[in-house]
């Protein structure tokens, strides 16, 4: 992440320690995910030194008549483009080896959206910064740097003409900061991605430096004779002795405090809290606390000015752009799987190493100095302009032919499981599309490349089990119902190269699911396959799901075993499906056959009334919402969490209970579900959780 220094001021030192300990929190969080679960928080304390820096130099050229957008423009050119064109330059040649076409096009497009700092925006329509797909992204933290650019580009106009309009500076900022913060607070549960990623859920956390910056400024004297007034109030609590020696305690109290908050942070935040939401307030908080405290407090002075927290901090900037490049690599490079731990401490070792040469040899000749300055901006500016046009030319070039795994100089162990042009999908006989292995890898699963590892095992089962007991407690049902993949049940519209293990990967999961008490695992496969035959396609051929058929059949498995009613219905054929493989695969003008969609014909149509949840967010399924049967087969109150396979089982769900609560996906529901029916005032009669195979 970028910050830079006003002019006309004192270097701080404690600032480039706070920048160490905000990269390397970032970087150990990308490289060991599981031991600092908190490290992603490091983006945000960035976020208020930013804000903090670049404000500071607009309050005080305003404040002169000196502002001019030329110079500062100028300013960010040479402290943004050196490093990140040499970072994307080089993310594209090693791409251009390592890569096949669709990933290589994907890294295009994500390095000229980068080059535009746009690509916060490519990145919302993708996947979630917390999601397995994410890993494989080599540029998905550059959407922190797009987020700072587009703060650079709009704030510093807001400012200018707030102060020819005379307008209150200070007021202007905590108003806008504040309308960000809401937006964050109140969208964060019903649209986590796009709060995440967007600026307007962002700003406010710059703003807050922003306003820190102000107050330093301005109501410096102020400050200072507050905290004099807290220090003599202390010393008067404390013994004589103690109190001559003018321990600064505000100071230091705000410092520490800091600290302790960064720290918490690090260690309590987690990807399973919504975020940035009032969790964010802990980083931010820390950071304004530590550098509010200045160079004089003693913990300041311990841990971020001594010489090793002050180097780090100079390299901050390149170290963020170089690591997740090299660990995303390097995971891709594995085909997926997350590398040995000396592989990725040789990553980040390699990470330093680049950032020091970076700044060494790119950023100071290019940054500092007086000589040359015009035509280092333009050439800046023109590296940019090309590599953003060579990432656009990389998006739309078809590499099918090129870019196979038996062309790439860079081979990749396991990448036995990618075929075709894409990791995403694959094209099987008689017009059927499949999911490839960058989708949980699906297709390593189907051939049982290898087992799960227990800890997976056992960690998949404590999560049920903590259900169950939970469930039991309020003398509440589970059953998990597996959705099974399409290749699971139609093996003989697979490509020929793809044999399926005799025995599913998933077994190891359902088998231990099977011994926690209170729960009951459904697995439907075998009656599928037994009747897939007679009853006609029970999955579209060019989508990932069964089909409304396909769904019936395994809501009527359920029943059976739970020993509930079936809605009466049957089915007619309907139009040609156009599925998400299609979208996936990007292969326009597909042919559509019919032949596997199936419309549901009510013998008695369901009454219901729908209502929203509020504040949950779209889940894979619709979003959050009760569902109320005015004549249910069964006067159960049914909680359900699922993921995409869910959808077409609702029709059933509802025609079949008196009420039905629609909680969201299993992914983030499934931790907190215990607690939350422990603290449910009504408790339902069972929790229905579905999960499609792949996901196990």
């Amino acid at each position: 992440m970028s910050s830079a220094e006003p002019t006309k001021t004192v270097y701080r030192a404690e600032i480039d320690g706070l920048r160490a300990i905000a990269v390397l929190s970032v970087v150990a969080y990308h490289a060991f995910p599981s031991r600092l679960t908190g490290g992603f928080t490091g983006v945000d304390v960035f976020f208020v030194i930013s804000g903090y820096l670049i404000t500071a130099h607009i309050f005080a050229s305003l404040d002169e008549g000196k502002f001019s957008f030329l110079e500062f423009f100028v300013r960010r050119i040479r402290r943004i483009f050196p490093a990140l064109i040499l970072v994307m330059a080089s993310s594209l040649i090693f791409g251009w080896f390592a890569l096949v076409s669709e990933e290589f096009q994907q890294l295009g497009q994500h390095v000229a959206s980068g080059a535009a700092f746009i690509v916060n925006f490519i990145l919302v329509g993708e996947s979630g910064y917390f999601g397995t797909a994410a890993d494989t992204k080599p540029m998905l933290h550059l959407w922190s740097l797009a987020v700072e650019e587009q703060f650079y580009i709009v704030w510093p106009l807001v400012l200018w003409l707030a102060c020819r309009q005379r307008f209150s500076l200070i007021w202007i900022t905590i108003l806008v900061g504040v309308a960000s913060f809401y937006f964050n607070v109140r969208f964060v549960a019903s649209k986590p991605t796009e709060v995440f990623f967007w600026p307007s859920g962002r700003f406010w956390e710059l703003l807050s430096g922003s306003v820190l910056a102000w107050l330093m400024l301005y109501k410096r004297d102020e400050l200072e004779s507050a905290k004099v007034r807290v220090d003599a109030f202390i010393g008067r609590m404390v013994p004589s002795g103690i109190a001559s020696k003018k321990t600064a305690f505000t100071e230091n109290a705000m410092a520490f405090g800091g600290l302790c908050l960064l720290l918490y942070g690090l260690v309590e935040i987690n990807s399973n809290v919504p975020f940035p939401s009032t969790w964010a307030l802990v980083p931010v908080c820390g950071a304004i606390l530590i550098i509010a405290a200045g160079a004089t407090a003693w913990s300041n002075r311990i841990f971020l000015m001594n010489p090793v927290a002050i180097w780090f901090g100079l390299i901050s900037y390149p170290l963020y752009l170089w690591h997740w490049p090299i660990l995303s690599f390097l995971q891709i490079v594995e085909s997926g799987e997350l590398p040995n731990r000396d592989a990725r401490i040789i990553a980040v070792v390699l990470a330093i190493l680049l950032a020091w040469l970076t700044v060494r040899f790119v950023e100071k000749p290019l940054r500092f100095g007086r000589r040359n300055v015009h035509l280092k901006v333009v050439g800046l500016t023109g590296a940019m302009i090309f590599v953003g046009a060579a990432g656009l030319l990389i998006s739309r070039t078809d590499f099918s032919e090129s870019h196979t795994l038996e062309e790439l100089l860079v081979k990749r162990p396991g990448a036995e499981h990618i075929y075709g042009s894409s990791s995403r999908w694959y094209q099987g006989q008689e017009g059927w599309l499949f999911l490839g292995n960058a989708f949980n890898d699906t297709v390593a699963k189907l051939k049982l490349a290898s087992s799960p590892a227990s800890a997976n095992i056992e960690r998949e089962a404590n999560l049920f089990a903590n259900l169950a007991e939970a469930a039991e407690t309020a003398n509440t049902s589970v059953v998990l119902l597996i959705g099974p993949n399409k290749s699971t049940l139609y093996p003989e519209y697979l490509p020929g190269e793809i044999e399926p293990s005799e025995r599913r990967y998933v077994t190891y999961f359902t088998e231990r699911s099977d011994t926690i008490a209170n729960m009951t695992v459904v697995d439907p496969v075998e009656d599928l396959l037994r009747t897939k035959e007679s009853a006609g396609l029970l999955y579209y051929r060019t989508d990932t799901h069964w089909n409304n058929r396909g769904a019936f059949l395994a809501f009527s498995v359920l029943a059976d075993r739970m020993g509930w009613p079936v809605p009466d219905v049957f089915f007619e054929a309907d139009m040609p499906h156009s599925g998400d493989l299609i979208k996936i695969s990007e292969l326009e003008g597909f042919p559509m056959t019919t032949g596997d969609n199936w419309k549901i014909e009510w013998a008695t149509e369901p009454d219901l009334e729908i209502k929203p949840l509020a504040n949950q967010p779209e889940t894979a399924f619709g979003r959050a919402e009760i569902v109320m049967n005015k004549a249910p087969l069964s006067e159960q109150t049914v909680w359900v969490i699922g993921d995409s396979f869910t959808t077409a089982l609702k029709p059933y769900i509802n025609a079949s209970f008196k009420e039905v609560h629609y909680l969201g996906h299993w992914d983030s529901k499934l931790r907190t579900l215990p607690q939350d029916l422990t603290s449910a005032e009504e408790k339902p009669d069972l929790i229905i959780v579905i999960r499609v195979e792949r996901s196990f």
